[in-house]
């Protein structure tokens, strides 16, 4: 009895595995390397920032939030899984309020009671295209990168 029940359990995962044939659900997982680091501007770290890399090739940006050091690491296809390889170009925007708080959190009724950054950088670096920074991933990813907004 317990063979038989073993071999329907490993059908049912067959098919489960083997789904509809070809079709794909999801976004596509893409390769990438670990890449952290620190953000400042003027020397001083970006809190609660959003730092985005945006490849040049057109693939998908990968992005992460600052900590009160400026410290973040990346996330493409998961939060923290890295970044893909080549060349990025690079932003950052304030984002004060954390994921956990915002499923919980109501906005300020006006836009003037809402949080301002610690540090006000320019808003030129909010645009990949304006920011003028960009940063090679190599293969073996970044460990610890300072980037120094100028």
């Amino acid at each position: 009895m317990s063979q038989m029940c073993s071999r329907k359990a490993w059908l049912l995962l067959f098919v489960a595995l083997a789904g509809c044939g070809g079709s794909k659900s999801g976004p596509e997982i893409l390769k990438t390397v670990s890449v952290n680091g620190t953000v400042t501007y003027q020397n001083q770290p970006l809190e609660s920032f959003q730092v985005v890399f945006t490849p040049t090739n057109g693939r998908r940006p990968s992005m992460g939030r600052t900590d009160a050091s400026g410290k973040f690491a990346l996330g493409t296809n998961t939060p923290g899984d890295g970044a893909t390889v080549g060349s990025h170009k690079v932003s950052v925007a304030f984002d004060p309020v954390s994921e956990v708080d915002s499923a919980r959190a109501m906005p300020p009724e006006t836009p003037a009671d809402m949080p301002k950054p610690k540090v006000n950088v320019p808003a030129k670096f909010t645009n990949p295209e304006t920011s003028e920074t960009t940063v090679e991933v190599p293969a073996g990813g970044l460990k610890d990168y300072k980037l120094e907004l100028k």
